[in-house]
């Protein structure tokens, strides 16, 4: 069987409706709305916390800030399992670009 292609985008402080896919007749997204149209997009989606670390160590754990004692803009803790990881496990080519806070 085929393994999946996953993309996963993670933008700082993006409204679902700044996407012209979306309904947002000003600003033109040619590529966001392809993606819109072809993948997964969640339209009522909220942060765990409003501070950028512990929001994508968060998103990157599945675990709440509370949970992994990341809560401030700091160095992330060491030691508890990604879900890049989990793919990495299994076959799966992980890549991150960007503001990642731990590269």
């Amino acid at each position: 069987m085929t393994r999946k292609n996953i993309l996963f985008l993670f933008t700082d402080q993006q409204r679902y409706d700044t996407i012209e896919a979306h309904g947002n007749p000003i600003i033109k997204t040619p590529a966001l709305n392809r993606l819109v149209e072809t993948g997964v997009t969640f339209t009522r989606a909220y942060s765990s916390c409003p501070v950028c670390v512990p929001a994508r160590y968060a998103m990157m754990t599945g675990q709440l800030p509370h949970r992994t004692d990341c809560t401030a803009n700091e160095r992330m803790p060491e030691g508890r399992q990604s879900f890049m990881e989990i793919l990495s496990q299994n076959g799966y080519q992980t890549h991150g670009v960007g503001k990642m806070h731990f590269t």
